[in-house]
C-alpha cells in the first residue's frame, strides 16, 4: 500500500533532483596558458610537506599549455599539455579514423624534431629527508586512437622523474598508445585503462574531441632526499606534426601523500549532461 508519508518522501525526493538538474552547472572549458606561475598553483596539492623551492620552466608552442575545468574524467580541474592547441579540444567529436574520416584534432606546430612538436613542463624542487614519494593523478588522450595502434606513428608521452619515466598503467606497463590499443583491428586486446571515444557513439563524444583516452591513472614516484628532484612532464608528435595527444593533470594533486581516488566519470547521465551544456554554450556565443 502507498501511504502518504511514502507519497511525500517520494515528492520530496522528486523536488531534490529537479533541482539539481535545475541548478547552474559548467561545461568542459579550457583556457590557453603558458604562464608558469599559473600553472604551478594548479599543479600543487595541499599536501607538500617536505617539499620547497618550486620552480617551473616550459617548452613548445604557447598555445599547447593550458588550464581546463569541468573536464569529462573525473579529474574536475587542472593543467592540460598536448601537441595541439588545447583550445580545440572541447566540442563534439565529429570524425573518429583518420585513415577515412579524417580528423578533428591536427594542429602541427612545426617539423618533427622542433620546438613546436614537443610540449613540455619542467618542475623542480627541494624534498627534505621527511619527503619520501611524489604523487598525482592524470588522464592520457589521444586522436590517434584507435587506428594508430600497434603501428610507428605513436605521440610519445612520458612522467620523467629524476630521469625515470614513471607513466604507467594499472598493470605497470608504460602508458603508449601501442600498449592501449595494440592491435585496432582486434578491439578484445584493448587494455582495460583504455576508453575508446568513436564519434556519434562514444560516451563523452558530445563533450570531447579526443578520440580515445585512459581512465583516471595514478602517478607515484620515489624522491631523492634532500636533494632537488626534477618532475618532466612530456607530449610530443612522433613521425610527423599531426593528430594530437594531450595529458590532463588534476589540479591540486600533487604531493607527499597518496591522492584520493577519482570516482568513475563515465556515466552516461553525466556525460549527456556535460554535452548538453557544452552545446547551450555554443549557442549562446552563436546567437
Amino acid at each position: 500500500m502507498i501511504t502518504s508519508g511514502k507519497i511525500a518522501a517520494l515528492t520530496a525526493a522528486l523536488t531534490a533532483a529537479a533541482s539539481c538538474l535545475a541548478a547552474p552547472a559548467m561545461a568542459f572549458s579550457i583556457a590557453a596558458t603558458n604562464n608558469t606561475e599559473t600553472l604551478r598553483n594548479q599543479f600543487l596539492g595541499k599536501h607538500t610537506t617536505g617539499l620547497s623551492n618550486f620552480s617551473i620552466s616550459v617548452t613548445g608552442n604557447s598555445a599547447a599549455f593550458g588550464t581546463f575545468s569541468n573536464d569529462p574524467f573525473g579529474l574536475q580541474s587542472g593543467i592540460v599539455l598536448s601537441t595541439g592547441r588545447v583550445t580545440n579540444i572541447p566540442g563534439r567529436n565529429t570524425k573518429d579514423n583518420d585513415k577515412i574520416n579524417g580528423t578533428d584534432l591536427s594542429a602541427d606546430f612545426g617539423r618533427e624534431g622542433e620546438a613546436g612538436d614537443l610540449t613540455e613542463l619542467n618542475l623542480s624542487f627541494f624534498a627534505d629527508s621527511t619527503a619520501e614519494k611524489l604523487f598525482f593523478e592524470y588522464v592520457f588522450a589521444s586522436e590517434e586512437f584507435p587506428e594508430f595502434g600497434g603501428s610507428e606513428f605513436n605521440d610519445d608521452f612520458e612522467l620523467l622523474l629524476n630521469g625515470n619515466n614513471l607513466a604507467r598503467l594499472s598493470d605497470r606497463k608504460t602508458v603508449t598508445i601501442n600498449n592501449l590499443v595494440p592491435d585496432p583491428e582486434n578491439r578484445s586486446t584493448d587494455h582495460s585503462d583504455y576508453i575508446n571515444n568513436p564519434a556519434a557513439t562514444g560516451l563523452a563524444a558530445n563533450i570531447i574531441k579526443m578520440d580515445g583516452f585512459t581512465k583516471v591513472l595514478g602517478f607515484e614516484g620515489l624522491l631523492k632526499q634532500n636533494q632537488t628532484n626534477v618532475l618532466s612532464i612530456r607530449v610530443k608528435d612522433v613521425g610527423d606534426g599531426k593528430l594530437d595527444s594531450a595529458v590532463f593533470i588534476k589540479g591540486g594533486s600533487l604531493g607527499t601523500a597518496p591522492v584520493e581516488a577519482v570516482p568513475e566519470p563515465m556515466t552516461v547521465g553525466g556525460l549527456m549532461l556535460g554535452g548538453a551544456l557544452l552545446a547551450a554554450a555554443k549557442k549562446k556565443r552563436g546567437r
